[in-house]
C-alpha cells in the first residue's frame, strides 16, 4: 500500500493540511505496475488483474487475467494476510511482509529478483535475499531496485548499467548492495537513477544524469549517492519519474526539475531539459501527494483535486489525447485520495473506496474484463470498493 510519506520532524507541513487529508485515513491497497494491478477490496481479498506475460501477478502462470481474481500463491510462505505493502516495477513486483521481509515476482531480466544465474523470470514469489535487516520501503525502477530499513539505510540491487544501484560501478549486481548512506527518511527510484532524502533534509542522488536530473553538470552518471544542489528547499515528499525529480517542501509546494520532452515539468521548454528546481505556480493549494511515471505527473491537493499534466497519447490524464503542457485539475469529484499510475494508463482511489481509471487498458489492467481505452476517466466496472472497514 502507498503511503504518504511525510518526515515525522516536519509537522508544519501537516498542519497546513484540513483533517482526512492523508490516505492513512482511509485503509486500502492498490499497487499499479507497468500493466498490472494489485488491490485489496472491501472484504479483505487480495485481487490481481492485468498484464501477466512475466507472471508479475505471482499466481504460478503466465495466464492474463482481465478480471481481478482472487491471489492464491504457491509459496506456502505468502500469507496474503501479512502483507504490510505491495511495490511494483514495469513487469515484476514485491511483497514486503509484516516482519520487514521482502518477496518478489515476474521479470528478472535485470536480476530485480536476485535469482542469480537464472535471469528470465518468476512466476512464484520468491523470497529476497536480505537478511539480518527489517525492511519498512522499497523503490522500483527500470530494473532496479532500492529498500530502505528502520535504521535509516538504504539496500539496493538489480540492473546498473548507469550505476543506478550506487555501489561505485556499473557491473551486474548479484546480491544486495549496502549504500553509504545513514539518517534516509524516504526513496525514490527514477527510470535508471535514485534518489534518497535523509533526517537533515539532504537530498541524494545517483544513476543516469542524462537530463541533468542530478544536478552535477554534464557527467552521464554517478556511480554512488552525492548531495544535489537544491538550494533553500526544504524537502517533505520526493518522488522520481522516468529522468524527472519532484520534491514537495514544508510548505506543501511543489518542484520539479529534469526531463521535459512531453512538457511533464508543466510548461514548454522545446523539449530540452529543465536544469535546476522549478517552482509549479500554477498549482492553487498544498501539494499532500504525488505520483510520477515515465512522463506523467499526478497530484493530489489539500482540498482533495486531482491535477495532472505531460504525456497523455493514450489519454491517461482523462482529457482526450493531446498532450497537456501546464497542470488541469482533473475532472474527478474533489474526494480523491489516492492516484497511481501504470505505463500510459491510471488509477484513482475516492474516499467511499470507489476506483477510477482512464488510458490504455490493452491487457485489461482496469479490471473490467475488456481491453477497451478510457480517454474520459471511468468508474471501474467491477464495482470495486477498496475501503477496508475498520
Amino acid at each position: 500500500m502507498k503511503r504518504i510519506a511525510v518526515l515525522l520532524a516536519l509537522v508544519l507541513f501537516a498542519a497546513l493540511l484540513p483533517l482526512g487529508a492523508f490516505a492513512e485515513d482511509y485503509p486500502f491497497l492498490l499497487t499499479a505496475g507497468g500493466s498490472f494491478a494489485y488491490s485489496r477490496d472491501d472484504r479483505g481479498n487480495l485481487l490481481v488483474y492485468g498484464d501477466n506475460q512475466f507472471g508479475q501477478l505471482g499466481k504460478g502462470s503466465r495466464a492474463q487475467t482481465k478480471k481481478p481474481a482472487v491471489f492464491k500463491s504457491k509459496n506456502s510462505e505468502i500469507d496474503p494476510a501479512r502483507i504490510r505493502e505491495i511495490y511494483a516495477g514495469c513487469d515484476y513486483s514485491f511483497f514486503l511482509m509484516d516482519d520487514g521481509s521482502i518477496y518478489g515476482v515476474g521479470n528478472n531480466s535485470y536480476n530485480p529478483l536476485l535469482l542469480g544465474a537464472k535471469y528470465g523470470m518468476a512466476t512464484t514469489h520468491v523470497r529476497i535475499p536480505l537478511e539480518d535487516t527489517t525492511v519498512t520501503k522499497m523503490a522500483c525502477g527500470f530494473g532496479h531496485v532500492l529498500a530502505l530499513n528502520e535504521a535509516g539505510e538504504v539496500w539496493a540491487w538489480g540492473r546498473n548499467g548507469d550505476g543506478q544501484v550506487g555501489c561505485g560501478s556499473t557491473k551486474k549486481i548479484n546480491e544486495p548492495q549496502k549504500l553509504p548512506l545513514t539518517g534516509i527518511v524516504d526513496i525514490a527510484a527514477g527510470g535508471k537513477f535514485s534518489i534518497a532524502l535523509d533526517k537533515d533534509g539532504v537530498l541524494w542522488g545517483w544513476g543516469k544524469n542524462e537530463s541533468h536530473q542530478l544536478l552535477g553538470g554534464n557527467e552521464k552518471y554517478f556511480t554512488t549517492p552525492i548531495p544535489l544542489d537544491i538550494g533553500d528547499i526544504q524537502p517533505a515528499l520526493i518522488d522520481a519519474g522516468g529522468e524527472t525529480i519532484s520534491v514537495v517542501d514544508t510548505e506543501g509546494r511543489l518542484w520539479m526539475w529534469g526531463r521535459n520532452d512531453v512538457q511533464q515539468i508543466g510548461f514548454d521548454t522545446k523539449e530540452q531539459p529543465v536544469l535546476k528546481p522549478r517552482l509549479m505556480e500554477e498549482l492553487p493549494a498544498p501539494v499532500v501527494f504525488i505520483d510520477s511515471y515515465n512522463s506523467q505527473t499526478f497530484v493530489i491537493l489539500s482540498d482533495g483535486s486531482l491535477w495532472g499534466w505531460g504525456n497523455n497519447r493514450s489519454g491517461q490524464l482523462g482529457l482526450g489525447k493531446k498532450t497537456v503542457g501546464s497542470p488541469v485539475s482533473m475532472i474527478w469529484p474533489s474526494d480523491v485520495i489516492y492516484v497511481t499510475s501504470f505505463d500510459v494508463s491510471m488509477n484513482c482511489v475516492l474516499k467511499d473506496g470507489t476506483v477510477l481509471a482512464c488510458g490504455s487498458n490493452k491487457f485489461g489492467q482496469f479490471g473490467n474484463g475488456k481491453v477497451n481505452d478510457f480517454h474520459m476517466p471511468q468508474i471501474q466496472e467491477n464495482g470495486m470498493d477498496l475501503i477496508t472497514a475498520k
